[in-house]
């Protein structure tokens, strides 16, 4: 689980990281329930840097990050 605050927001947002290539992500009820969303969850490897993975969190707009309510 990630839990972010930044300036601007007025209450936390929270979300979860997932790694690509990880046999159990086709199982992952947050996964199955993001739909075509479920991609900004997902962490990808970086072919640049071995062993550093990606992922942006986006707070708003077309590629917003998959955020939970809690």
């Amino acid at each position: 689980m990630v839990v972010l605050f930044a300036r601007g927001l007025l209450k936390q947002v929270v979300t979860r990281i997932y790694f690509a290539g990880d046999a159990r992500n086709a199982t992952e009820p947050a996964l199955q329930s993001a739909g075509d969303r479920a991609q900004t969850l997902i962490a990808q490897p970086d072919p640049a840097r071995p062993g550093v993975w990606v992922w942006d969190v986006v707070l708003q707009g077309d590629h917003e990050t998959v955020f939970f309510d809690l």
